[in-house]
């Protein structure tokens, strides 16, 4: 199946065409480029875009938003496959064609964040056949947790799973600086009493002597399946080392710029959250992303919690003129892909890379996805109704 898409600005990995072309031959990008459209395409029926942009579909590496669609409130589990259906939309509707699920693996301290949930949500991936984007897995593993870091090997093996993360959430580092910090956020999110929250941290800290080990073991079994591995919530030049030595390559959500400088300086992919670039700051108050960028240490964006920030976060980058649009783009797009090594097959406007595409039209300055070709197939497509009640 071939298709034609016309009078669109595209936006290339190092430069935007004004007026251009692309066209798609069986889900892949066959040719692009100025209009007009060169004669080998006349056979085809053009599909004219009136001057919207054309961009990759983004790419999200982190994004726990699927956890609150199952368990919106503490204590409230809905249907894996009502909030999987409901996640693919809102995903599909902000431009998103490639997502990472971020799902925990941990001792259920957080609900959903236990390994049964994430094989789980494997086997409804696996089988769903009603999702209109890619649909992966990038499973986090809670150091402190002996269940958490035992179930990895489990699902390794499973092919949804792209992406794997250290995290270590104990109280007096990284996230949570303090007792009081982690206090805080596990009261607000799980509802639980100081009691509770007193055995959590207790449970945390008696497990520190083991998380050294646990890192390696990490490592050498993602090593083993060719996984990539993230680090997460980096506070330390220290850290930085330490993941040197073990041969990681991202580092995501760094809390300081010291850390941020030493992670890109090691040739780490680094990579920020898109609220944190609308907001102006850190939900935790910790890096400023839009400080980081100015400093030109962050490599990508990812949702977060917020997938509907992403593309808002990248013009706004342009718009401010923290980068110019084509590398601001390319930081949901281009260089997340490339950070998981996916880079040959999205991401990018390339000849023969899948055609992931979004249509993103401007209102009133902001950025709307219109239309969405999930390889070559349109999956979403909205025309905006003006009308007076």
């Amino acid at each position: 199946m071939q298709s034609l898409l016309t009078n669109a600005h595209l936006i290339l990995r190092d430069r935007l065409i004004a007026s251009g072309w692309l066209a798609i031959d069986h889900g892949r990008i066959s040719g692009y480029g100025e209009m007009p459209v060169p004669g080998e395409y006349a056979h085809l029926s053009p599909q004219d875009l009136g001057g919207a942009f054309l961009m990759p579909g983004i790419v999200d590496l982190h994004c726990d938003t699927i956890e609150k669609m199952i368990q919106p409130r503490p204590g409230v589990m809905l249907s894996t496959d009502i909030g999987l259906q409901v996640t693919d939309r809102l995903l599909v509707s902000s431009g998103v064609t490639c997502e990472f699920h971020s799902l925990s693996l941990d001792d259920a301290e957080f609900g959903v964040r236990n390994d049964e949930f994430i094989r789980e949500f494997i086997q409804h991936i696996t089988q769903s056949n009603a999702t209109t984007v890619r649909h992966l897995v990038h499973a986090r593993v809670e150091i402190s947790s002996v269940r958490g870091t035992q179930s990895l090997s489990q699902i390794l093996g499973e092919p949804c799973v792209r992406l794997v993360s250290i995290m270590d959430h104990s109280p007096g580092q990284g996230q949570y600086a303090t007792d009081e910090a982690f206090r805080y956020y596990v009261a607000k999110t799980t509802g639980r009493n100081d009691a509770e929250i007193d055995e959590i941290i207790a449970h945390k800290n008696n497990q520190r002597e083991f998380i050294a080990e646990r890192i390696q073991y990490v490592v050498d079994v993602c090593q083993h399946h060719r996984i990539p591995v993230a680090t997460h919530d980096d506070d330390t030049v220290a850290k930085i080392t330490e993941w040197q030595r073990h041969g990681i390559q991202i580092s995501e959500f760094p809390t300081t710029m010291e850390a941020a400088v030493a992670a890109h300086a090691a040739g780490m992919h680094v990579g920020m959250g898109a609220p944190n670039v609308l907001r102006g700051k850190s939900s935790s108050g910790n890096l400023s992303a839009s400080d980081a960028i100015v400093a030109g240490v962050v490599d990508w964006l990812c949702a977060d919690y917020y997938p509907a920030a992403l593309l808002p976060a990248a013009f706004r980058i342009a718009d401010q003129q923290l980068m110019g649009l084509p590398d601001a783009i390319a930081l949901i797009t281009t260089n997340p892909a490339q950070a998981v090594g996916l880079g040959d097959s999205i991401g990018e406007i390339a000849v023969g890379l899948h055609a992931d595409l979004c249509v993103v039209r401007l209102d009133a300055g902001t950025p709307i996805v219109t239309q969405v070709f999930v390889d070559g197939c349109s999956v979403y497509a909205i025309t905006p109704a003006y009308q007076t009640l």
